[in-house]
């Protein structure tokens, strides 16, 4: 019973060492057109205030190839349009993750139905079981960096043995 909680609400749909080794073109090819990205130790770390040149790139060749493009943060407002000063992209603060109120507005900027939409970050908690308990495609990655501000540090120790489950599946399945 609990393996088939974590299963549905906990489990990433899969996982990605980075953002930059995700296949995106396996992505399209399964119908997804939004990628709905967490900014916070998926994009980047917490302390650093501008995307860095080579997620600038990658967000830019992702658009250019169709893909919609959402940034979804439960980090402040002056956090969030500080990063996304300067791009082209969408954006949500304070959403709220895992609950669905940030989600819902992120497909809707996004115009697109949940099952063409995947929800990329770092948190278990957050990004997937918000993504999962919507219905949207989850990725999760590994955190860019060891350092989370302390309300995420906090989130961190509970995640470890939902990850281990996580590894313990994926092993089982040989992916």
């Amino acid at each position: 019973m609990l393996s088939l909680l974590f299963n549905k609400y906990f489990f990433p749909k899969e996982a990605a060492d980075s953002v930059h080794l995700i296949d995106y073109e396996k992505l399209w090819q399964m119908g997804i057109r939004g990628l709905i990205f967490d900014i916070d130790n998926t994009l980047a770390t917490f302390d650093i205030p501008t995307p860095p040149e080579d997620i600038i790139r990658l967000l830019a060749g992702l658009a250019e190839k169709g893909f919609g493009i959402v940034m979804l943060s439960n980090n402040s407002e002056a956090r969030v349009k500080g990063f996304c000063d300067g791009l082209t992209y969408s954006h949500i603060w304070k959403a709220g993750k895992p609950g669905a109120k940030g989600i819902a507005r992120a497909l809707n900027l996004l115009g697109l139905d949940k099952i063409q939409v995947a929800l990329i970050g770092d948190q278990i908690f957050t990004d997937c079981l918000g993504g999962n308990r919507f219905g949207v495609y989850t990725i999760l990655t590994k955190p860019i960096a060891k350092r989370d501000e302390w309300t995420v540090r906090l989130k961190r120790w509970p995640e470890k043995p939902v990850l281990r489950a996580y590894a313990k599946r994926e092993q089982r399945h040989g992916n």
